[in-house]
């Protein structure tokens, strides 16, 4: 009798599980075909396992390749709290105070920026200007020196007096590449890859370098007039500790829990990560409409924590942090048309598989 139970137990976990997967499944590809989106992959770590990951669509148009779970995708301003752990590693090094100004590290920065310091550069507090591209006579150039980007920022006045409100600055996060490579002397990418990548064994994690052919690359499309095309961001910064990081779904889920689990940072450094930043009047730093601490949007959703940070790409990672679960989205599917598809899909996502959460946008 008791042997008979426990096959039917086992029985009805299989079909439950066959259940939900379908159900989420259809979910997916309906998003997907609604918002005209090539490709998809998600990974969901719980208790510091990687619990699903999937793979859906198209890698490539052009030569109808089929995604899986090991497309590397461009990952766009996900970067962001890959640059700011490696400035916290720096610190934990005892090489970086966060109230250092910038000029320390920096040579021959502007006098507006004397009061600059690392810690406003981290949250979007600086008031430096926020562009990434770079003109001659009125066209973007496709190759970018770090000396070329940093004389154009150089020039642009301050968007308000440093640390008084709080901005989105791409330019911010280039100059704290700037910083990690005087720092450590390595360029960006071989610290990324020493210290943040392979010690937490992210493989198929790299910076991105428009000469090098990376295995699997997944190319990345836009909406024109409601038709798909080439994406056409295809610069080649010498520096892109803004944007350039390139990644699997499973990579960064790998990264999740090493840093949940405090094999990354030091909790109290990763504390101090995961604080919304206030400005010189006491008040909230507010990024975008959400509270930003030092490389990551911070927030409660229900009392809930959640952290996370979005790319312009169509990449997301989210992490419910006292919950133990984390969410990452990767498409190849731009956000140029001002519809974060890759949020509203990742919250479809948290409701199939752990409806007991909340929304986690407020």
């Amino acid at each position: 009798m008791l042997r008979r139970a426990l096959a039917l137990l086992i029985l009805w976990s299989v079909y439950a599980g066959a259940c939900w997967a379908d159900e989420l499944d259809a979910y997916i590809r309906h998003e997907m075909g609604v918002r005209k989106i090539p490709g998809l992959a998600f990974a969901v770590t719980d208790h510091g396992k990687i619990a699903v990951q999937r793979a859906y669509g198209s890698a490539n148009l052009e030569t109808d390749t089929p995604l899986d779970t090991n497309g590397v995708f461009e990952i766009a301003s996900v970067t962001k709290p890959f640059t700011a752990t490696a400035i916290m590693l720096l610190v934990e090094d005892g090489k970086i105070r966060l109230g250092d100004p910038i000029s320390k590290f920096v040579d021959h920065v502007p006098a507006a920026w004397n009061e600059i310091t690392v810690r406003e550069l981290l949250s979007h507090t600086s008031g430096i200007e926020g562009g990434s591209w770079v003109e001659c006579d009125g066209s973007p150039l496709l190759n970018i020196s770090t000396r070329q980007y940093f004389e154009q920022i150089a020039k642009s006045p301050l968007q308000f007096a440093p640390g008084t409100s709080a901005a989105y600055s791409d330019s911010g996060y280039f100059l704290l590449g700037m910083i990690i490579e005087k720092v450590s002397g390595m360029r960006y990418s071989e610290f990324m890859q020493r210290r943040v990548f392979s010690p937490f064994g992210m493989t198929s994690t790299s910076i991105l370098d428009r000469r090098v052919i990376v295995k699997k690359h997944v190319s990345e499309y836009t909406l024109h007039e409601g038709q798909l095309q080439h994406e056409r961001r295809v610069w080649q910064h010498d520096l892109p500790s803004f944007f350039g990081m390139l990644s699997t779904a499973g990579d960064l889920a790998k990264w999740n829990i090493a840093l949940t689990e405090g094999r990354v940072l030091r909790p109290e450094t990763l504390k101090q990560m995961w604080t919304a930043t206030r400005v010189k009047d006491g008040q909230m730093a507010q990024v975008d409409g959400l509270p930003y601490g030092l490389g990551w949007f911070v927030w409660e959703a229900k009392g809930h924590r959640v952290v996370g940070h979005p790319g312009f790409l169509g990449s997301v990672m989210f992490n419910f942090v006292d919950d133990k679960y984390a969410l990452i989205v990767l498409t190849n599917l731009d956000v140029a048309s001002g519809i974060s598809h890759e949020v509203i899909i990742g919250q479809g996502i948290v409701a199939h598989l752990r409806p007991d959460l909340p929304r986690f946008i407020p």
